[in-house]
């Protein structure tokens, strides 16, 4: 990469100084007060009205507790948790939010442009154990952080969209009272198991659900963390002033996602209006995905039987379907994605090698047209909807899926590019499709015989827009999508 003067940054020898810089971190409660938030509930904070606010590292952190004996296990990712993120400043939308941020949340995990933290972040589903390090092998037990995380948070959790604001840093004084609301998800965001020592496959195991239901969440202690930044030097706020004398205002640009859900019927169409279309991305769930349930299992782990033997499916995990040995991962049913087919059916026994078993000749290929322009050129098949998603999401692999079946089963995403491919040390460029001379009407269709095409699977399409805030002087402000 080169720097302004056009010399190769290996060969550049300028250092940049800036002196009287500092850093301090504060905690905020919650203005609503609640130290216990249930299911659909509310987390509001007001942020402070001065310094600059580091936004990919601003987080919240917070404990979990669950109905008791319930088997209840929480989500992989802790964003899974939360159903909705908005975030306001004067009581003006800067960031709309949708009931979808899990899903949002998770794809990014499962294309590798976010990455979990096992220690804070709730990596991945925990069938026999908790963080704290309690066994959960007793059948119908729950997880839940009652004891260091009584006295701790022990979770935390980021600004979704937001965290990746350009520029990071964000001097809050030329803004109206910034307030931030995190809406907790529904109780079925939650898998509800029979036992943890079970694994996949056994009777009453971690596929099987609790002998009693109706497990409950609850978010306790939330409290914001802002990390703040301040600098000596008057050089900026100089700057800044002068920007706003020179242009009328700064811009400050984010993504923002709107999502287009249905029941999914072979096609589904929506339109949108927007400065700047990123990427459209589809994923589909089963229609069970919205009741408690038990773990989906991720294909490839062990097994009970396989084929009458026992061992590990596909002999991937670490078995090679050697007797009782082998690997378990799993995940709840909400954030499981997967490709809409007739076989296997949405309905398969998931505790069996049939499920995963993609193996019909007849095939199931997406394509979405924009104003009747398609997009791609062709019914992608399974390699090309693979490639095209790692295409819009600017990644050379998957993050999750680690064979096939487990990318059609169980992370199942097909996405196109609309915009130039970005690099993380480049300026933000707005190179997304254009719709707003017209309200733009997208289609998301299918064809083939193995698609299943009876409302069996839910669709949701999510589509990526750059925004734009526009801040002039005397804190006026103006967003543009």
């Amino acid at each position: 990469m080169e720097n302004g003067s056009g010399i190769p940054s290996a060969l550049s020898y300028s250092l940049n100084t800036l002196q009287g810089t500092s850093f301090n971190s504060f905690e905020i409660s919650p203005s609503t007060g609640a130290s216990n938030v249930k299911a659909g509930g509310e987390i509001r904070f007001q942020l402070p009205n001065v310094g600059l606010m580091d936004f990919k590292t601003s987080k919240m952190t917070f404990s979990v507790t669950t109905t008791a004996a319930k088997g209840a296990r929480l989500p992989a990712h802790t964003d899974t948790l939360f159903s909705n993120l908005t975030i306001k400043a004067g009581g003006i939308s800067l960031y709309n939010g949708n009931n979808f941020h899990h899903i949002i949340e998770n794809v990014k995990y499962n294309m590798g442009v976010k990455h979990a933290d096992g220690v804070t972040g709730h990596k991945d589903c925990l069938d026999a154990g908790t963080q704290e390090g309690a066994s959960l092998h007793a059948d119908n037990v729950s997880e839940t952080y009652a004891g260091l995380g009584a006295a701790n948070n022990v979770f935390s959790v980021d600004l979704g969209d937001m965290a990746k604001l350009s520029p990071r840093l964000l001097d809050l004084s030329i803004l109206p009272a910034l307030e931030i609301c995190l809406r907790v998800n529904d109780d079925n965001c939650l898998s509800s198991i029979h036992s943890g020592i079970g694994g996949r496959g056994a009777t009453g195991g971690a596929t099987t659900i609790a002998d009693s239901t109706g497990a409950e969440l609850s978010i306790v202690n939330p409290k914001f963390y802002c990390q703040m930044y301040s600098l000596a030097s008057s050089a900026y706020s100089q700057a800044i002033r002068a920007r706003m004398a020179d242009v009328g205002y700064l811009s400050i640009c984010y993504d923002s996602h709107l999502v287009f859900n249905s029941a999914f019927t072979g096609s589904s169409r929506f339109s949108l209006s927007a400065m700047s279309l990123k990427r459209l991305s589809a994923v589909f769930r089963r229609s069970s995905a919205t009741t408690l349930g038990p773990f989906v299992p991720i294909v490839g782990g062990a097994m009970e039987t396989v084929d009458g033997v026992v061992g590990a499916g596909y002999g991937i995990l670490g078995s090679n379907r050697l007797a009782k040995s082998g690997v378990n991962e799993y995940q709840g049913a909400v954030q499981s994605f997967c490709l809409p087919t007739v076989a296997p059916a949405h309905n398969a026994a998931q505790n069996t090698n049939a499920f995963g078993l993609y193996n019909a000749t007849t095939p199931c290929n997406l394509q979405f047209k924009i104003q009747s322009a398609s997009v791609p050129q062709y019914f992608a098949d399974v390699a090309q909807m693979a490639e095209l998603t790692k295409s819009a999401y600017n990644v050379e692999e998957f993050a999750k899926a680690k064979i096939l079946p487990q990318y059609l089963a169980n992370y199942f995403t097909f996405a196109v590019p609309l915009n130039l491919p970005e690099s993380p040390n480049e300026k933000k460029i707005l190179s997304g499709l254009s719709t707003q001379s017209t309200n733009a009407f997208i289609e998301l269709t299918s064809n083939g015989a193995n698609v299943k095409t009876d409302a069996s699977y839910e669709v949701l399409i999510l589509a990526c827009v750059d925004t734009i805030l526009r801040v002039g002087e005397g804190k006026a402000i103006e967003v543009l999508m």
